[in-house]
């Protein structure tokens, strides 16, 4: 698709929505490293306090995964900037408007479409 197109990202939003990237990006790293430092852990008290730790451990386990592959999913905006395929659906093909693009750099699809 070429940039003339009805529709198409403009050179100046192409560069906003690849600096908001970046800034994600940067902040998706910064909490994927603080995650994986350990919690402080007390003196093991009783039941009730293994139980509080443990649960924060594995709390913090799930928001890592889920912080990693939110990080996944804007270096591939990324690359796709890099490549000239971003701002185009995954699923239909279609250019995603940049409203949508503005709210969620890294979207893959336009609103309504399944996942990919």
């Amino acid at each position: 698709m070429s940039r003339s197109e009805p529709n198409a990202l403009t050179n100046i939003q192409l560069a906003e929505l690849r600096k908001a990237l970046f800034r994600k990006r940067d902040e998706l790293v910064g909490a994927v490293a603080d995650l994986h430092e350990p919690p402080p852990v007390d003196e093991p008290g009783d039941f009730a306090d293994l139980a509080r730790t443990e649960t924060a451990v594995e709390e913090r386990t799930e928001l890592a995964a889920r912080e990693r592959t939110l990080l996944t999913d804007v270096e591939r905006a990324l690359a796709k900037l890099d490549d000239g395929t971003y701002g185009v659906s995954e699923v239909s093909g279609k250019r995603i408007p940049y409203e949508r693009l503005k709210a969620l750099p890294w979207a893959r699809t336009d609103v309504g479409e399944p996942a990919p």
